[in-house]
């Protein structure tokens, strides 16, 4: 299901990576639609119960604040593409899932980012970015699976970042 929204922005590393998981591309599109299905279904289970179906019980949960809210991180290892970052959601109130992206595990440091336009796609997770930019403004990307931030480099230009479930996917001048 990440692999799909990414397809729209680099349909080159997508296919390398569907490959590389040992699925054809009508597997791969399979998996995909079933997922599409599930989420549209009145039988499937709703909410973290979904992912739970889906992956299996989180590898960790914990508690987190937002403003005066307090949600809990549920996350989960992916094996395979990127063993250094996990699937993680945010749980409110009744197991409802308010956002679901990939996070940088705990275990693996951040790499050491260069300037915004040597970025290289699938390469970095928005709290890598914002670790290393901490000026960077999130922007408005309408969409639901994507997540833009707006970086400014040493030499004054802004740069639009897209992340497709968190992974970066494209930089632009803005």
């Amino acid at each position: 299901m990440l692999l799909r929204r990414m397809a729209d922005f680099q349909p080159e590393l997508v296919e390398a990576a569907y490959t590389e998981l040992g699925a054809s591309n009508a597997e791969y599109r399979k998996a995909h639609n079933r997922w599409q299905s599930m989420l549209r279904s009145r039988r499937a289970p709703e909410g973290l119960d979904l992912y739970r179906a889906v992956l299996g019980p989180p590898d960790v949960e914990r508690a987190q604040r937002w403003g005066d809210v307090s949600l809990t991180a549920s996350s989960w290892q992916l094996p395979g593409l990127w063993p250094q970052l996990r699937f993680e959601t945010l749980i409110g109130v009744g197991g409802a899932v308010l956002h679901g992206w990939l996070v940088r595990s705990p275990e693996h440091p951040a790499p050491a980012l260069p300037e915004p336009e040597h970025l290289a796609p699938w390469s970095c997770v928005v709290g890598d970015v914002q670790a290393r930019f901490p000026d960077a403004q999130q922007a408005d990307p309408q969409i639901p699976s994507q997540w833009v931030a707006l970086v400014t480099d040493d030499l004054g230009r802004e740069w639009k970042l897209v992340f497709v479930h968190g992974l970066l996917q494209v930089v632009q001048m803005n």
